[in-house]
């Protein structure tokens, strides 16, 4: 039986993530399937199956014996478990990082890890005083979502920290990081509503950081740019990562009559506060305006219109972080990793305008 992928989008990446969870997790005990056994299980062609097993040699998890396959290259090794670990989030208020919190706490328990859960409010002395407070309590790792670590003094504070750091998000190349491809995610939302509507397409921020530095607005940018249409400012808005912050924005761009045909949100719950605004005003959603948000934090019933979202899997980014916590906590010396997570896109009715039926 053939195993099913989130997506055709970065298929060999998805397939090295399953494999090395499976490695992790003991479920890989010596040799792994090889290219073609793998290949068949997903229905991938051998190129796309044997580009997943380079990525786990490259990572030093696998080695190639030639004429025998593809093995462990520590099949003895046995994981600890029973860390203790930090959490640090710049803020909680964001439903992206609520729900990867969550993630990280569940998955961290399955381990039988302790997770202790942190805010610095964006506040440079906040995040001092929690690393004093771990360096005491004996935390023994921690992870540092990017939000946290954006400016020069926090980067270079970061830099003189003894303790092992995982980052979520953080770019910081001396760490292992874990990221979300927002930017990628950005793209296949901003492209559908273009396909689907044409341009002009707004979009509406919800990042405390310079908009022309996030992922999201990059994307939204090279969405824009592959069909020959520069963004326009006039219809790019920036507000607090809630539903008050994208009714406020849309109410904004249609009091300064700069309402375009599509609006891409920074998060799903701004998506919604958007939807809403549109619809008190009369505009009429996916009729009028088409919208899509980046992120899947909403169930389905709580939305007024089924909202097209990008998703990500928040329980793939925790393994991720968990198995890289792990490895530099067993291997202290190894090199930095970065493990990339892919997006997908959800299409749902505010992006789709659907014939009735004759």
């Amino acid at each position: 039986m053939k195993r099913v992928l989130a997506s055709d989008q970065h298929a060999y990446l998805q397939v090295a993530s399953i494999l090395r969870n499976q490695i992790y997790y003991g479920e890989i005990q010596d040799r792994l399937p090889s290219s073609r056994e793998i290949a068949e299980a997903f229905g991938l062609n051998f190129k796309t199956a044997n580009k997943a097993l380079d990525i786990l040699v490259q990572e030093g998890l696998v080695k190639r014996v030639k004429g025998k396959g593809t093995f462990l290259a520590n099949p003895n090794k046995t994981s600890k478990t029973g860390y203790h670990i930090g959490l640090i989030l710049s803020d909680i208020i964001n439903p992206n990082f609520a729900l990867l919190a969550e993630a990280i706490q569940r998955v961290g328990h399955e381990r039988g890890f302790s997770i202790v859960i942190n805010t610095t409010g964006g506040k440079i002395e906040t995040l001092k005083t929690l690393i004093d407070f771990y360096l005491r309590k004996g935390i023994q790792a921690i992870i540092l979502q990017g939000g946290s670590v954006r400016d020069p003094e926090s980067i270079d504070y970061v830099k003189q920290i003894t303790l092992p750091i995982i980052g979520d998000h953080t770019h910081l190349p001396h760490i292992d990081d874990v990221w979300i491809d927002v930017r990628a995610g950005a793209q296949l939302a901003v492209s559908h509503l273009v396909e689907k509507g044409g341009p002009p397409i707004g979009y509406v921020s919800g990042s405390s950081e310079e908009i022309h530095r996030t992922g999201r607005f990059q994307g939204y940018r090279d969405a824009l740019l592959s069909v020959g249409v520069v963004p326009d400012f006039r219809y790019i808005r920036c507000a607090p990562p809630t539903f008050a912050g994208g009714y406020a924005a849309v109410m904004d761009l249609i009091r300064t009559k700069s309402c375009p045909k599509g609006v891409f949100f920074y998060n799903l719950v701004m998506a919604l506060g958007g939807i809403s605004a549109f619809l008190s005003e009369g505009i009429r959603v996916p009729e009028d305006v088409r919208v899509a948000g980046c992120d899947d934090s909403v169930s389905v019933k709580d939305m007024i219109v089924p909202t097209t979202t990008v998703a990500f899997s928040y329980e793939e980014e925790a393994r991720q972080i968990l198995f890289l916590i792990e490895r530099r906590l067993t291997n202290p010396s190894a090199p930095p990793w970065n493990i990339r997570i892919a997006p997908r896109l959800i299409v749902r009715r505010s992006s789709e305008i659907v014939e009735p039926k004759q």
